[in-house]
């Protein structure tokens, strides 16, 4: 390995100095084929450049190779990303179909129960190797047919064995990473890509810059896949992402970025290549005064104005720790420059003014109405400052996303969710509206 790995993903080369790549991932049933295929071509002609479908299942795995093939029969030449959880089998039948594999290093630990686990040295090295032997038919499919895997290592599903040790934190992420690097040093094979993600914009951008630091250290640099996970919808999805995934991307830090809103995946992308856009133009009129962030714009396309104004405010708290910031832009009046002051404030959770809101993208895991369910619990919720609120498509990513939430709902499957506070479960799949009145109790609990 050397100091810019850069490779290829299909059509596309990832790493070094080639450009950064903008991504998106499918909601639909994955065994849908025509749907899915659909809508891969729909979000494709929206600027995505990579498309990622669930795979939960080996009962997917046929479905997937049906959807590449048509897509490949027409013309369509865009990469396409597994996304595997819980079953190695899957990476391993995927890794002969697609150009990418993404998986979880969670996918290869003992166990998983948010419990505190404490291993002597020697148990702790052991663990390690039985995961990297967990790991070997992954890697062995994948050389065979040149297919990139994606670490993809999640703040919320930290295995218990990282936890006990390192504690929830930026350097458990990394410590999972690194141990990911030794394994794929050990089987020889570099044609991967790590992401690093979080719903907090701070813990993302900590974790990632560690981890480039790093390998920096061991004289490699693997792409880095970045965004900020369960961003939301609406401005404040966008600010989120902006702020986090923007702000590295000021620091030089990415090379394929996701924005993950809970909408339509079609309306990913455009927003990630204004985003980008509007990183490769950044304005010269901003400057720090004390502790306070000055952005002064003529700029009249909100997406890019507030892609620049969040991307400095995550960059400037990042190094700074500013503490305000104050937006000037004659294009826009003045309710919506305090509006997106406080959100960009939210994002950066530099100062609480409303419930915080941490809703995933959803996708064919998801089997229940998430964008509906996530604007009514808005509505309903959105004044207590502090109060934390997890709108989660799955049990297979949610509790552990959501775990610092004060609150949340969970899918469970058929119009059904769950009802969590904090990492426990309080009901069995209920209708949603019966778990919005559960909901309601529990905030009310909180306000007194």
């Amino acid at each position: 390995m050397n100091s810019k790995t850069k490779f290829s993903i299909g059509n596309l080369d990832i790493g070094g100095d080639a450009p950064v790549i903008v991504q998106s991932m499918t909601n639909t049933n994955t065994l849908d084929v025509e749907a899915s295929v659909a809508q891969c071509k729909r979000m494709i002609d929206n600027g995505a450049q990579m498309v990622r479908l669930t795979v939960p299942s080996l009962k997917e795995v046929e479905s997937m190779r049906q959807i590449k093939n048509r897509l490949r029969t027409e013309g369509i030449l865009t990469p396409i990303v597994a996304d595997v959880h819980f079953n190695p089998k899957v990476a391993e039948s995927m890794a002969s179909i697609v150009e990418k594999v993404r998986v979880n290093p969670g996918n290869y630990v003992d166990k998983r129960n948010f419990s505190q686990i404490d291993l002597t040295d020697a148990e702790y090295a052991a663990a390690i190797e039985r995961m990297a032997k967990r790991a070997e038919p992954l890697f062995a499919i994948s050389k065979q047919h040149d297919t990139a895997i994606r670490l993809g290592i999640n703040h919320g599903s930290l295995c218990d064995r990282i936890v006990s040790r390192y504690g929830n934190t930026p350097n458990a992420m990394v410590q999972s990473a690194l141990e990911w690097i030794d394994i794929c040093n050990y089987y020889d094979f570099h044609k991967v890509v790590i992401s690093m993600k979080s719903s907090n914009v701070q813990t993302m951008m900590e974790a990632t810059i560690l981890l480039k630091e790093e390998m920096e250290k061991r004289n490699c640099s693997y792409p880095l896949h970045i965004g900020v996970t369960e961003a939301g919808g609406g401005l404040e999805g966008r600010v989120k992402s902006a702020a986090g995934t923007g702000a590295l991307l000021l620091m030089g830090v990415g090379d394929t970025i996701r924005v993950s809103l809970t909408e339509s995946p079609e309306n990913e992308s455009p927003f990630a290549h204004k985003l980008i856009q509007a990183i490769q133009n950044p304005s010269q009129g901003h400057f720090l005064k004390e502790d306070t962030l000055y952005f002064t714009s003529n700029e009249p396309d909100f997406e890019l104005w507030m892609s620049q104004a969040s991307a400095l405010a995550g960059y400037y708290y990042y190094r700074h720790h500013i503490r305000d910031i104050k937006l000037q832009n004659p294009h826009f009046d003045e309710s919506q420059i305090k509006n997106l002051e406080s959100t960009i404030l939210q994002a950066c959770r530099i100062r609480m003014s409303k419930t915080e809101f941490v809703s995933c993208p959803s996708c064919g895991r998801t089997q229940y109405d998430i964008q509906s369910v996530l604007a009514s619990v808005k509505e309903r919720f959105s004044n207590y400052p502090g109060l934390k609120i997890g709108v989660m498509g799955c049990i297979v990513n949610g509790p552990g996303e959501m775990a610092d939430a004060d609150f949340g709902i969970v899918g469970a499957s058929h119009g059904l969710v769950c009802v969590y506070k904090g990492k426990q479960r309080l009901s069995v799949a209920v209708p949603i509206e019966k778990a919005m009145d559960q909901l309601d109790e529990l905030v009310r609990e909180y306000k007194q």
